[in-house]
């Protein structure tokens, strides 16, 4: 190190000043000494080395606990909390114009049902309580895309509605590169074989295999179907669903497609007055007639059946003296019949007033990438359980003309659990919204008059 003494034993200049050479040796001799040429203490090598051969969890530990660590978090905590400021503002942004609409939407109805367009008349449906047809709430939903894409494009605009006809819904929608079926549903043509509304049925969906008589491949299946499904369903514990459909039976009881039974065991007969079982396949309604009578030696008023639920109005007989019943109740069957939707409404025809049809189905989920593997195994699960596993099963519903009084889904949305009845029919005490029961008032529909 050069000391004060050295740097006065350096020759000076005639004017007194330092030689340039010298005062650039003395900067950089003051330089380099200020600064150590060790900037870890022996201490803090020794602790380095230690860490270093610790597993790297413990690391990971001791950097969490470092100066260094929390320094850098408050970069991220703040930059966070700006991100989270931004989403929130655009998320109550377009809360703020939908109730804006919504006010708009309520006085027109009110001046004059008839002039509210189709997407109006859904959105006030859907804040109502009334419930959305499965048609109705899908078409609903593509309504709300395009309202989010219609909102981006009039950020500045604060007056502009959002007032779209189905026309331009059908035209924005045909133009969506993710979505594989070009067609929104049509809601207000009637429902038949030639409506056009039928364009975003389950027949559209060319993975869903056509339908067959399965009634010869169950008749085969009967003796090893137990053994080989049981196993699919403890894994998706579908016991705990089998003893909700059970608890909702009441009075005469109708089980269409019973199979090998496998409800009974959920059954509980102090709430029924009498039951039914139907199924197409005669071994498979033999082996549900041994566990009844197993499980339940001394009820009565059970019956046994064969038949498919494409017949069933044939089999009750006359209209006029045909037997009803209080509760239709069928379990994973929708999927094997060769005409759902007429089974579905030979359901509806045997139904007492006031009666409601229970059904635990499995069909389309509610994530895409769900329906995907549905899709892709479809023809595989035919062949192996003659089961059409990935239909849209509130269509087949809406289709029959039933009203949906609850809905749950489960297993990602692929199992669905409904309650329904006709359109006639009032719904119960337990059946109206929350609001409704609290005030101890009836549900207004909305009609668009």
């Amino acid at each position: 190190m050069l000391t004060a003494r050295g740097i006065g034993l350096i020759g000076r200049s005639s004017s007194g000043r330092l030689p340039l050479a010298s005062r650039v040796l003395v900067f950089q001799t003051l330089r380099y000494s200020s600064k150590t040429p060790f900037p870890l203490s022996s201490k803090e090598i020794e602790e380095q080395r230690r860490i270093e051969k610790l597993p790297k969890w413990q690391q990971w530990g001791h950097y969490f606990k470092s100066e260094k660590f929390k320094k850098s978090m408050t970069v991220y905590y703040v930059a966070g909390f700006g991100a989270m400021c931004i989403a929130f503002y655009y998320y109550m942004r377009d809360r703020y114009y939908e109730d804006k609409q919504i006010s708009h939407v309520r006085k027109k109805y009110q001046a004059d049902p008839k002039s509210l367009s189709e997407y109006e008349y859904l959105m006030l449906k859907s804040i109502g309580s009334d419930k959305l047809r499965p048609k109705e709430e899908k078409k609903y939903r593509i309504y709300q895309m395009m309202r989010k894409e219609f909102r981006r494009k009039h950020i500045m605009d604060k007056d502009i509605m959002f007032e779209p006809s189905p026309e331009e819904l059908d035209e924005w929608y045909s133009k969506q590169p993710r979505i594989s079926i070009k067609k929104a549903p049509v809601l207000d043509e009637p429902i038949d074989e030639k409506s056009s509304a039928n364009k975003f049925t389950n027949a559209e969906n060319p993975h869903i295999v056509p339908a067959e008589d399965t009634t010869d491949f169950y008749e085969a299946k009967a003796q090893a179907y137990d053994d080989e499904i049981k196993w699919e369903e403890r894994g998706m514990f579908l016991g705990k669903r089998r003893r909700w459909l059970m608890k909702q039976l009441k009075g005469d009881v109708l089980e269409v497609a019973c199979g090998t039974g496998r409800n009974i065991p959920y059954l509980y007969t102090d709430r029924i007055s009498s039951i039914t079982f139907i199924d197409s396949a005669r071994n498979m309604v033999e082996i549900a007639r041994k566990k009844f009578k197993e499980a339940y030696p001394n009820f009565k008023k059970a019956a046994f059946a064969v038949g498919k639920a494409e017949d069933l109005v044939k089999l009750a007989g006359d209209d006029s003296k045909a037997i009803k019943y209080d509760t239709i109740v069928e379990a994973f069957g929708l999927c094997a019949h060769e005409d759902p939707v007429k089974a579905l409404k030979n359901m509806a025809s045997l139904l007492k007033p006031g009666g409601r049809i229970v059904l635990l189905e499995h069909g389309r989920s509610t994530w895409q990438f769900v329906n995907n593997h549905l899709d892709f195994r479809s023809e595989k699960r035919m062949k192996t359980w003659a089961c059409r596993w990935n239909l849209e099963i509130g269509e087949l519903v809406d289709e029959a003309g039933l009203d949906i009084t609850y809905e749950k889904r489960v297993h990602l949305g692929s199992t669905w659990m409904l309650i329904c009845k006709r359109p006639e029919d009032p719904i119960n005490s337990d059946e109206k919204p929350f609001i409704n029961k609290l005030m101890g008032t009836e549900p207004q529909s909305i009609s668009r008059g």
